[in-house]
């Protein structure tokens, strides 16, 4: 049996986890001197009431090794390989200290899906299904399976993404000056890139529908919506998609803090790459 660990910009809650029988490990987001272990110390919808109250603008901080191979060490106990997935290997530098952690012990492996969010959640819940396959098995798997992912988001503003260094500060400004509302994806790199610049909320979610439209969904896959703090936003872009999603997801913390508030998207799995 292969264990499953990941962290927590895949979105799975400490319930799901447990429901699952998967590790998650808890990014850091940070408000100035204080830190919080993501879904530990602060929960999604607390940590959406900080970012509109606290002087501070958050900031977030990769996995140490120490709690990586304490992980992996807890799944070792349990399972005859270890499989991680971490966020995508362009956002963070999580990715390389768990090929370094790896690197340590025998069965252990590590996956870059080049995503993160409900898309890397996706990963895992393939994972997660196929665990009494082998490690290398998995991640054949898995590989075949992330080309067909795509997630489409429209953020409410630049400010976060410049801020966190997704995007230019100049960019930033900008847009902002005006009102772009930027429709925004996950890459084959694993980068968040720019699909669509529009000046309003409507036009953006018109621009997903008709990629929506081109795509051909598995609805046999989960169907996300996506949101954070408030999804009315997300609500609306489901109403012009007219398709049903299977569950509805508060964008978390460590992400929320480079996306900001009153994102909108979706995520799904289409029957081909």
């Amino acid at each position: 049996m292969v264990a499953i660990i990941t962290d927590s910009s895949s979105n799975i809650s400490r319930e799901e986890a447990e429901a699952l029988g998967v590790t998650v490990m808890p990014l850091t987001v940070i408000f100035g001197a204080e830190e919080y272990r993501d879904g530990v110390d602060i929960k999604t919808e607390e940590f959406y009431k900080k970012l509109n109250t606290s002087r501070d603008f958050p900031h977030t901080a990769q996995l140490n090794s120490e709690q990586i191979e304490r992980a992996v060490e807890g799944a070792l106990s349990m399972a005859d390989e270890v499989l991680i997935l971490p966020i995508s290997s362009a956002l963070s530098g999580s990715y390389e200290r768990c090929r370094e952690a790896a690197e340590k012990y025998k069965n252990v492996y590590v996956y870059d899906g080049k995503c993160t969010t409900v898309m890397l959640k996706m990963l895992v819940l393939e994972a997660a299904a196929n665990r009494q396959k082998s490690a290398a098995e998995i991640i054949e798997i898995l590989g075949a399976y992330r080309p067909k992912i795509k997630l489409y988001a429209v953020p409410d503003t630049l400010n976060y993404l410049a801020k966190g260094g997704r995007i230019s500060k100049a960019a930033a400004t900008l847009g902002m000056a005006l009102r772009i509302k930027p429709v925004v994806t996950v890459n084959e790199r694993g980068e968040v890139a720019l699909l669509s610049k529009q000046i309003t909320m409507a036009r953006s979610f018109e621009y997903i529908r008709s990629a929506v439209q081109r795509d051909e969904i598995d609805f046999g896959r989960p169907v996300y919506l996506m949101y954070s703090m408030t999804d009315k936003n997300a609500v609306a872009l489901f109403s012009k998609l007219g398709i049903n999603y299977t569950e509805k997801c508060n964008i978390c913390p460590v992400i929320g803090a480079h996306i900001g508030p009153a994102a909108a998207g979706i995520a799904y799995c289409c029957k081909r790459p």
